[in-house]
C-alpha cells in the first residue's frame, strides 16, 4: 500500500504544505495555509492531513548551522506536540535547513515577480523539506 505523506514549512505568517501521494511519486506542492490563530493553524494542518488520507506528516525543524534549536525549532516541538493528538497518523520533524533559501532561488529563475514568490514559497519550501525527506529513504 502507498504512503500519502505531506511536508509543512511552518511559518509565522503562513504554513506551506507539499504532499507525496506514493512511493515513488514526487513531491508536490499543495496550498499555503494563512496564520490565523495558533489553535486554528494545527487544527487544519490536522485537517488537511486527514482529509487528503496523509499517514504521515513531515513538519521542517529550523536547526541552526551549529546544530543547536533556536526559538524558531521550539515553535516547531511545539506545534508537533499539539498536532500528535489531532493526527491519527506519525509526525516528525525534518531538518529544513536551507529549504526556504533554494525554493527562493526556483521562483526566482522562473522569473517570478515579487508577491507571487511570497505566495508561493511556503508550499516549495515544504516540497523541498518533503523531497529531501524522501530521498533519505524516510519512507
Amino acid at each position: 500500500m502507498s504512503e500519502t505523506i505531506l511536508g509543512v514549512d511552518l511559518g509565522t505568517a503562513r504554513i506551506g504544505i507539499a504532499i507525496c501521494e506514493g512511493a515513488g511519486l514526487p513531491a508536490v506542492p499543495l496550498t499555503t495555509i494563512q496564520h490565523t490563530t495558533w489553535r486554528d493553524d494545527v487544527e487544519a494542518v490536522a485537517s488537511l492531513a486527514s482529509a487528503r488520507g496523509a499517514q504521515r506528516i513531515v513538519v521542517g525543524n529550523p536547526i541552526a548551522m551549529d546544530g543547536t534549536s533556536g526559538p524558531a525549532a521550539q515553535r516547531v516541538a511545539a506545534f508537533i506536540a499539539d498536532l500528535r493528538p489531532l493526527f491519527a497518523g506519525q509526525v516528525v520533524s525534518y531538518d529544513e535547513r536551507f529549504t526556504t533559501a533554494i525554493a527562493q532561488q526556483r521562483l526566482r529563475d522562473l522569473q517570478m515577480s515579487g508577491s507571487k514568490r511570497r505566495r508561493h514559497v511556503d508550499e516549495l519550501a515544504a516540497v523541498e523539506i518533503l523531497s529531501a525527506y524522501l530521498a533519505q529513504g524516510r519512507q
